[in-house]
Order: structure tokens, then C-alpha cells, then sequence
């Protein structure tokens, strides 16, 4: 969820993530980020790095690349390896 409006998780690292929305994103944007993870919600500010517009079959969105700023990085760490393909 970024700035309270649905986003896809395409990829994510302990410092950022990639995601995809139909809801404008710019580079340098100010956003306040949150992914569930079932237990808890995990909640911190961040900041578009890049973005760009797609037209796909499924509509137009945005991919972004989202710096994190204030986020704890254990339970990053613990989220990515819990889901990590093997």
C-alpha cells in the first residue's frame, strides 16, 4: 500500500522495492509505505527513486522503484526470506 492506495510487489531488498499501480507516481515523490505481512503491518516513509509510465492489457499504471527511508530492516529481511523462491 502506498500513501493508502493498492500497489503490486514485483520485487523487494531490505533498502527498496519495485512496484506497479495505477496510481501516479513520480521520481522524488514523498510516500509513506506499508506491506502486511499477516502478523503485523510493516509502515515506513520512503521515496520514488524512478517511475515510469506502462500501457498494458490489464490498463495503465506505473512501475516505481521506492527508496525506503525509515524502515526497520529485520523484519524486511524475515519478509523477503520467507518468500524467497528456492
Amino acid at each position: 500500500i502506498i500513501d493508502g492506495d493498492p500497489a503490486t510487489l514485483v520485487d523487494l531488498s531490505i533498502v527498496g522495492a519495485q512496484v506497479v499501480s495505477p496510481t501516479i507516481l513520480k521520481p522524488n515523490q514523498r510516500v509513506r509505505m506499508s506491506i502486511p505481512d499477516g502478523r503485523r503491518t510493516m509502515r515506513f516513509g520512503a521515496a520514488v527513486a524512478w517511475a515510469s509510465f506502462e500501457l498494458a492489457k490489464s490498463g495503465p499504471h506505473y512501475r516505481a522503484g521506492i527508496e525506503f527511508f525509515e524502515a526497520d530492516p529485520e523484519p524486511l529481511r524475515k519478509f523477503c526470506e520467507a518468500r524467497k523462491k528456492t
